[in-house]
């Protein structure tokens, strides 16, 4: 099959009936961040900070497990 189209393949064959991630935004020690809910814990997805020192931190590190209380 040859799909032409200007919007992006990953946009236009998504799966509709595949279940959407739990994404909230937090704050955790200051830092402003999008996590994933999996099974109770905080996956961190995204940081939304402008200090380059949190990036560098491996703890804020997308994909680690962070608490939230």
């Amino acid at each position: 099959m040859i799909y032409y189209s200007i919007v992006p393949p990953e946009v236009a064959l998504v799966d509709a009936s595949a279940p959407t991630p739990d994404y909230q935004e937090v704050e955790v020690e200051g830092i402003l961040m999008t996590v994933e809910m999996v099974q109770g814990q905080a996956r961190i997805h995204r940081l939304h900070s402008p200090d380059p020192a949190h990036y560098l931190d491996p703890r804020y590190q997308p994909g680690n497990v962070v608490n939230l209380v």
